[in-house]
């Protein structure tokens, strides 16, 4: 006779097995392998990497829910490499798959896009320093921008997704403001100043004050908009050289990363410090109270000031407003708030000069197809107005950018980006 609690054990043993099996049945739901084997990679701007790490599930110390695509399409989830190396501040190699090859980290928006081109047409990334130029394909999904395609450009490989809007003003460090009366800071400038800085005249005394222009790195999204767009220059211009390039002892040599508040002050305190005025100076100028600015993200410097993002500097230097020039660019400035938590100002935001789309780009063969079975997982992340990227707005809002209206549309593409490296 069996006693009732070798019946208990034979009941919750069968039970134990039905259970197990039904688990076993049910494929995903039970799924155990870490979700990031199966994980869209994405590579590119530096402008918006906070936020997509934040859309990854964790930036900056706080864990957020990660992103992942429907039910329907396996709960695939976003991972993000950052343009620059969060451990060394540099570039380095990074394998964006389990057991796929290594190859340079793409560090700016242009990178980003470039790499993404050799993903899909297989002609190799990289340089000798991570193994030379490696197939990449089948290696990342997605490049974060934070610029759309050239003027004129009419490709189709591309398709650039908006989700977000960002602000673009100058930012500014003065390096003695002991003497406001004579040097004030240079805290507005006109598009026509800004003109005048970063493609017609350069450095330049600007009510007193020596003001000095400084260059982004070539690579970045914000270096496009703000010299292209905004200071109507194309290419990396020369006017910048005078912040650039004097400084290789103390590691400054090159254009600055882009939003970064601690790389603008050294370079300030550096032109500071020189034994005499280099060439390039402006004649009379002084160099005691010397000022530097530079293009950079009001949503970048937001997020920094805000504790979202790390700081890299953000409260070292202000963030410039715009003023009247004659025309509709009297905008002020792109953040509100006297002290943190800074907000973005939605006219500044929304201007049609100033103001700019933030991307997610999909190769258009994916973004673009229609067949509502076929690449519906990497789709329901960011196409549409109800993707996932587009409904999570309170994380768009803690990364500094506003709502974009037109999120998760596929109207604009452009075509292939040359390059093998950054």
């Amino acid at each position: 006779m069996i006693s009732t609690k070798t019946k208990v054990r034979v009941a919750l043993a069968a039970a134990l097995t039905t259970t197990m099996g039904a688990a076993a049945l049910a494929g995903t739901a039970a799924k155990a392998d870490p979700m990031q084997w199966s994980a869209f990679a994405g590579v590119g701007s530096d402008t918006i990497q906070d936020v997509t790490n934040a859309f990854s599930g964790f930036d900056n110390g706080v864990d957020y829910t990660p992103l992942h695509s429907s039910s329907a399409s396996g709960y695939k989830q976003i991972i993000s490499f950052d343009a620059i190396s969060p451990v060394t501040g540099g570039l380095d190699c990074i394998a964006t798959k389990q057991g796929g090859p290594s190859f340079d980290r793409p560090n700016g928006s242009t990178s980003g896009k470039a790499a993404l081109s050799r993903e899909l047409d297989g002609t190799g990334w990289g340089t000798s320093t991570c193994g030379g130029q490696t197939d990449v394909s089948g290696q990342f999904a997605f490049a974060r921008s934070s610029s759309g395609p050239s003027s004129g450009d009419t490709g189709t490989v591309l398709t650039y997704i908006p989700f977000a809007r960002d602000g673009v003003s100058f930012a500014y460090y003065q390096a003695d403001t002991t003497d406001q009366a004579d040097y004030p800071t240079v805290t507005s400038l006109t598009k026509a100043q800004i003109i005048s800085l970063f493609k017609t005249t350069g450095p330049q005394v600007i009510n007193g004050t020596t003001v000095i222009p400084c260059g982004i790195q070539g690579g970045s999204g914000t270096q496009k908009f703000f010299e292209n767009t905004i200071a109507g220059t194309s290419g990396t211009g020369s006017l910048t050289t005078l912040c650039d390039g004097l400084f290789p002892s103390n590691g400054l040599s090159g254009r600055s990363e882009e939003n970064n508040g601690t790389s603008l002050k050294a370079r300030g305190d550096a032109l500071k410090a020189l034994a005499s005025d280099p060439a390039g100076w402006p004649t009379g100028a002084d160099r005691a109270h010397v000022e530097v600015v530079i293009g950079f993200s009001a949503a970048s410097w937001i997020a920094r000031n805000n504790g979202a993002a790390p700081m890299l500097g953000a409260n070292l230097v202000g963030m410039g407003s715009i003023s009247d020039d004659g025309s509709s660019n009297n905008l002020g400035s792109p953040v509100s708030g006297a002290s943190a938590p800074y907000s973005p100002v939605s006219t500044f935001f929304n201007n049609a000069t100033f103001g700019r789309n933030v991307y997610y780009i999909l190769p258009s063969s994916i973004a673009q197809n229609t067949n509502a079975n076929q690449y519906k997982d990497l789709k329901s992340l960011y196409v549409g107005a109800s993707s996932a990227v587009c409904l999570d707005t309170t994380v768009i809002h803690t990364f500094g950018f506003l709502d974009n209206s037109n999120c998760g549309s596929v109207s604009t593409q452009g075509s292939a980006v040359a390059g093998n490296h950054n």
